[in-house]
């Protein structure tokens, strides 16, 4: 079994704990039958997740649209047993993947799950470098588990002082491999909305900003623009808002975290339990 990964394989008549020996949620999700999948973290002890209808939305409409039965036909069904394969687990808070098999056995629903681990400090408070690639998603509202086979070169650039890898196309800047991107331009806070994936965490920053009464911008950043940004921040489920403070060899704002990124971190921090939804 991969280490710290317990995974689940749900049919119509049963529910199966496999063995896989392999290190983490992308090769596990590439060795088994492609599909959709989704990713998230739980809060509140394993008890609640931040938009977990959205993320379970991600498996069952496109299935509807393909003629595809999911083993839980009904979400409620699927989030009771999450909640069962949960509370088992030795952990404060658990990393989920759900993965909707339409290729093999299609409607079969595989439950990855590990403790998570918690991006040290210094992250948030320093910032982190990302690249840029040429590439991007070929059905970007599809969150398929072929895209992880296809990026696989750009996920083997992660690592050391590269944080995360920007997608790209006719020379714009759409989202991140794992991440909705964000950028401040004259005091306005901007993101690509078309040719990405609509991250729920991007949702809850979007809404959180107009709240604050930040001006908000859907227009993706040309590459040849970078060094207008005054500020930048990637967004995921299971990290929040993580600061950018490095594009390339492009630093922003001087290399620091700047203040409007500081002050969307907090309110997320502050608001992260109020916006999340028990599991049942």
């Amino acid at each position: 079994m991969a280490q710290n990964i317990i995974i689940h394989k749900i049919t119509r008549s049963s529910i199966e704990q496999l063995d896989f020996d392999l290190p983490d949620f992308d090769s596990i999700t590439t060795a088994l039958p492609t599909g959709l999948y989704t990713t998230f973290r739980t809060y509140a002890g394993r008890t609640m997740v931040i938009g977990l209808h959205s993320h379970l939305n991600r498996l069952y409409l496109p299935a509807k649209v393909q003629g595809i039965v999911p083993a839980m036909r009904r979400p409620s069904v699927l989030r009771e047993v999450l909640s069962e394969l949960l509370l088992p687990m030795d952990a404060s808070e658990a990393r989920v993947r759900l993965i909707l098999d339409t290729s093999v056995e299609p409607g079969n629903i595989y439950v990855l799950l590990q403790p998570l681990q918690v991006l040290p400090a210094e992250i948030y408070i320093q910032g982190v470098r990302v690249e840029i690639s040429k590439s991007s998603r070929e059905k970007p509202a599809l969150k398929q588990t072929a895209f992880i086979s296809e990026s696989a070169f750009d996920r083997s650039r992660v690592g050391g002082d590269v944080f995360e890898i920007l997608l790209t196309r006719k020379g714009r800047i759409l989202e991140g491999m794992t991440s909705n991107f964000f950028y401040f331009r004259d005091g306005v806070l901007c993101t690509a909305g078309r040719g990405v994936l609509i991250g729920i965490t991007r949702q809850t920053v979007i809404a959180l900003a107009k709240q604050e009464g930040i001006k908000v911008c859907i227009r993706a950043m040309a590459l040849n623009e970078v060094s207008f940004m005054e500020e930048a921040f990637i967004t995921s489920s299971s990290r929040g808002i993580v600061p950018v403070v490095q594009i390339g060899e492009e630093q922003i704002a001087a290399g620091q975290v700047g203040a409007m990124t500081k002050k969307l971190m907090n309110l997320y921090e502050q608001h992260v339990l109020s916006m999340a939804e028990t599991i049942i």
